[in-house]
């Protein structure tokens, strides 16, 4: 062991791989975690306790400012240089209540250490103490809009689209009532309104005070030589420093005596109606400082009466037609919070609201809970721990660990979840439920129940009433001070255009192409035929689980049955059996593996597409037969003319479609926009698109649930046959042959039924559409097809997408424009759109790209930056995943007939690509534009004042 560090506890922990070590740096007292799981793509992460004393949001910003240029790394933007020119798995930094992190992953030795030196720079020597033009841009300024004195920054207008969510303006209400003051009280994120007091010297202030090594939690793990990066992080950055108290203690509160009441409004457009649009919400905060055993617990009640689709709050509320959907936050600091909301009730409901939750509650405490409920419960949970995180389990181990870690306890504690496991285990039969659920609900005084109502025009009135302020600003400005304002606009605008210099460039960290493979990964893969059906097995390293997938070619639906179809992919698993009841059957399915998803994806290929049915589920060898028995019956023994339950499936896919707006406008927009020039799009956005979601809203409005329910029970027949099926098994090597067995005995049930293919009338409207609803920010995509203008697919079109993404659309969108994001999509089928993400233009981001082939066309790259530009692609060939996400890439690859020779084809070309090639593009992406297809999400009267769209549409339905 390094003598720099100091050893406090070892362990192995089997359900992590390897050997856990928690260190502590002599010098400064810098806490380390390390996992040495020889996991092939390493991680690092640094992380600070960062509590904040107001809601100016300047955690947030400090979060956004260090990754601006460092002491080593001169460029504006080192982290942007290393997303776009490296082969990192995860890059990334995230701002939480009273912590910030800075993870980054990647399977490449050379590229792992040089991310990790830019990060370590980044946070430590960072170039914004000296630059005061990195805070303009990543914060805020100040700016003159015609008559008026505005703000306007990357963080500013990333926060000004969190605080047009009401999902998220609600969650805050209820936080503020249940911390009224202390650390949590704020936002760390920073409130828009607030923003702009932050002052230069509380920024670096900031920075001073928290990023330092003895208020710093490191982490490490994968396969690397551990004393080597010790000795490096020690001899580079930490023994740089001394000791010293940060001061970072979390502020409490004193607590309630007894439960309180509140109420609040949030903003509703005037075009809405504002019956049954309240949210209710009660919240309990039982104790701080939680153990391991109180926050497994508590995740445990999360499942077991809220989010499982049968929780015992949930479906009592769902029983009485009390709101529209229910759902659960917990929080992620050292109180132990949990908060119940009911979404889109009727305000004349919360008192009913408030005692199906107390007198649920009660039930569970006076009563008990079925062993069987708890038993599956419990199944889930070990079946997600032995699962393990997905392509990030490492990352996800750093950020969970801290849940305890950052209030003095010691990490490994919070890293052992079998053992906790087993423990509550022993406690069914007995009363240690129903004392816990006294102990976090019952017997909790500080208590929050609230309700908040839609107010209609609210958020318009607040912005007339901020423009009033703006322009008493701007009229109280003297002329010096005007052009002051103005000089600094100009200054920041000269400093985002400038180029970096070689000599900045030359300093961000290279990879040679040399050092990466020109091979994808392989992905085993044998084809064989069960019961006369096709089955694809992949023999992959799943800790013992084995994964089942089954595709249904849905070609011989037309388009209205395929939307049928996708609702039948959310009402499935939710909805009574034939032999059991709802909640029968949600128990069953986790006593007999790890649940089943269904999903309606297009697959798409060089000479059409296809829709299908898809089926995944997961278990272990033993429960495989059993788990297969629960599909069967779910697939031909729903009771789907349980009317009063698929209003309420419906009423709940409406409202998960309706929270994405705001969260994932940039895909949507992005999606809607291929509508115009491709059928596949088209199809897509049928099943999965905006298309759907006004399909489902048109169901709702109608109200003819048992018509719904006619056309599921008839789609369901037509999809689930023999004859459009297509399997997968991903599983341990040794468990391959005793899973064949059981899946071929299990395909026999599929009925033999053939189908004609449907044929589906394509016939793109030429419209530009604009969507709207209540929010101070944009998503706005413009597209085209390259096929269209004569072009064919090449893999140095991959390149040109991160050329025109990082090198153009992020500097004109997000740096000047103040956009929190921006980019580029090309798909190999030709499909090209753009995106912008949390926007406050619209016409100026138009303009943006139509001036990307006057870009290209000026292009000037040295060989090193176009070197950069291909390795930043090269994960898009062959991407870091989960194994059991290894095993469906390759099956979809079997569906859409993709094989390795393509996809190194296409490497091959991208790392071919020229500046030559990327110059010639300019008159392709001239062409693209000028096809003129323009899609929008946003304020309805920010995006008619453009003149850009034919149509109009809200999305407030």
């Amino acid at each position: 062991m390094n003598k720099s560090y100091k050893l406090i506890d070892k362990r192995n922990i089997p359900e992590l791989h390897g050997d856990v070590s928690f260190l502590k740096h002599i010098k400064t007292g810098a806490e380390l975690l390390l996992l040495d799981n020889k996991n092939h793509n390493k991680t690092f992460a640094i992380g600070f306790k960062t509590p904040p004393e107001d809601s100016t949001g300047v955690a947030h910003i400090v979060e956004h400012s260090t990754l601006s240029g460092s002491r080593k790394y001169k460029t504006k933007e080192p982290f942007m240089d290393m997303v776009a020119s490296s082969v990192q798995t995860f890059l990334n930094a995230m701002t939480y209540p009273d912590k910030t992190l800075y993870p980054i992953s990647s399977r490449n030795d050379k590229d792992f250490r040089q991310l990790m030196d830019v990060y370590l720079d980044a946070v430590f020597y960072p170039e914004m103490r000296e630059n005061k033009k990195i805070f303009y841009q990543e914060g805020w300024h100040p700016e003159i809009e015609e008559d008026r004195l505005i703000a306007n920054g990357v963080v500013f207008n990333e926060m000004k689209g969190v605080y047009s969510d009401p999902a998220n303006r609600v969650s805050d209400m209820v936080r503020e009532k249940l911390h009224p003051s202390g650390t949590y009280s704020h936002d760390s994120g920073g409130n828009p309104d607030n923003i702009p007091d932050l002052t230069f010297e509380n920024f670096l202030n900031f920075h001073k005070r928290y990023y330092h090594p003895s208020n710093s939690y490191i982490f490490l793990a994968g396969d690397m030589d551990f004393e080597e990066r010790l000795a490096y992080l020690d001899e580079a950055y930490l023994s740089a420093f001394d000791a010293v108290d940060p001061q970072s203690d979390i502020v409490g509160h004193s607590m309630y005596d007894s439960p309180k009441e509140f109420s609040g409004t949030y903003d509703l457009s005037e075009d809405e109606d504002p019956d049954g649009k309240s949210y209710f919400a009660l919240s309990f905060f039982s104790k701080t400082d939680p153990t391991p055993e109180d926050l497994l617990l508590r995740s445990f009640f999360q499942e077991l009466l809220v989010e499982s689709e049968n929780g015992l709050i949930k479906k009592r509320l769902r029983d009485a037609a009390i709101g529209e959907d229910v759902y659960s936050e917990l929080s992620t600091s050292n109180t132990l919070d949990f908060t119940i909301y009911c979404y889109h009730a009727k305000t004349e409901r919360y008192d009913e609201f408030k005692r199906i939750v107390m007198e649920t509650l009660e039930d569970v405490a006076n009563k008990g809970i079925d062993e069987d409920v708890l038993q599956a419960t419990l199944e889930k949970f070990e079946f997600t721990v032995r699962r393990g995180g997905g392509a990030h389990a490492d990352l996800i181990q750093y950020i969970g660990a801290l849940n305890t870690w950052l209030y003095g306890q010691n990490p490994l504690d919070g890293m052992e979840l079998s053992p906790k496991l087993d423990a509550l285990r022993e406690k069914i039969g007995t009363d240690f439920f129903q004392k816990a659920v006294k102990e976090y609900f019952l017997d909790v005084p500080h208590r929050v129940a609230m309700r908040i109502d839609p107010e209609i025009g609210k958020e318009k009135r607040i912005e007339e009433k901020r423009r009033e302020k703006q322009r008493a600003a701007y009229a109280s400005l003297s002329a010096s001070e005007r052009e002051e304002i103005m000089a600094l606009s100009q200054d920041l605008k000269a400093y985002q255009e400038a180029p970096d210099s070689e000599e900045a460039k030359a300093t961000i960290p290279k990879l040679e192409l040399s050092d990466l493979s020109k091979k994808i990964t392989s992905i085993p893969r044998k084809v064989t035929t069960l019961s006369d059906i096709i089955v694809t097995t992949n023999p992959l390293n799943t800790n013992g689980i084995l994964y089942t997938n089954w595709a249904f070619n849905m070609k011989h639906l037309n388009l209205d049955e395929l939307a049928y179809a996708s609702i039948l992919s959310d009402v499935l698993g939710k909805i009574a059996t034939e032999h059991y009841s709802e909640a029968e059957l949600e128990t069953e399915t986790f006593l007999s593996g790890g649940g089943f998803t269904f999903d309606t994806p297009v697959e798409q290929m060089d000479d059409g597409y296809v829709p299908y049915f898809f089926i995944s589920t997961g278990a272990l060898p033993r429960q495989q037969a059993r788990g297969y028995a629960v599909l069967e019956e779910m697939l031909s023994k729903s009771k789907l003319h349980n009317e009063a339950r698929i209003k309420t499936i419906l009423e709940t896919m409406k409202a998960d479609m309706a929270a994405s707006f705001l969260q994932s406008g940039h895909s949507i927009v992005s999606n809607r926009v291929r509508v115009r020039y491709s059928e596949a799009a088209y199809v897509n956005d049928a099943l999965n698109g905006l298309d759907f979601y006004f399909f489902v809203c048109d169901l709702i409005e109608k109200g003819d649930y048992k018509s719904v329910a006619d056309k599921l029970e008839k789609v369901a027949k037509k999809i689930f046959t023999a004859s459009r099926l297509t399997a997968n098994l991903i599983a341990d090597e040794e468990d391959i042959l005793m899973a064949e067995a059981a899946l071929a005995d299990h395909l026999l049930h599929f009925k033999k039924d053939s189908y004609d293919d449907a044929v589906i009338s394509f016939e793109p409207k030429d419209v530009n559409e604009a969507f709207t609803l209540n929010s101070m920010v944009n998503y706005v995509s413009k597209g085209g097809n390259l096929k269209e203008t004569g072009y064919a697919y090449d893999g140095k079109l991959v390149v040109l997408a991160n050329v025109l993404s990082n090198l153009f659309l992020h500097k004109e969108i997000r740096a000047k424009g103040g956009a929190y994001g921006a980019g580029i999509r090309i798909t190999r089928f030709g499909d090209v759109a753009t995106y912008s993400y949390r926007d406050p233009q619209v016409e100026k981001t138009v303009d943006v790209y139509d001036h990307m082939g006057d870009f290209l066309e000026s292009l000037s790259m040295s060989d090193r930056d176009l070197t950069d530009m291909i390795i930043g692609v090269m994960n898009v060939f062959d991407p870091h995943l989960a194994p059991s996400a290894y095993g469906i890439l390759d099956f979809k690859r079997f569906l859409n007939g993709t094989t390795a020779e393509d996809l190194e084809t296409r490497k091959a070309e991208a790392m071919a690509t020229t500046v030559d090639d990327l110059r010639g593009f300019s008159d392709l992406i001239r062409k693209i534009m000028a096809q003129d297809h323009i899609v929008a999400i946003g304020d309805g009267e920010r995006l008619k004042a453009t003149e850009l769209f034919d149509v109009y549409r809200s999305l407030k339905q």
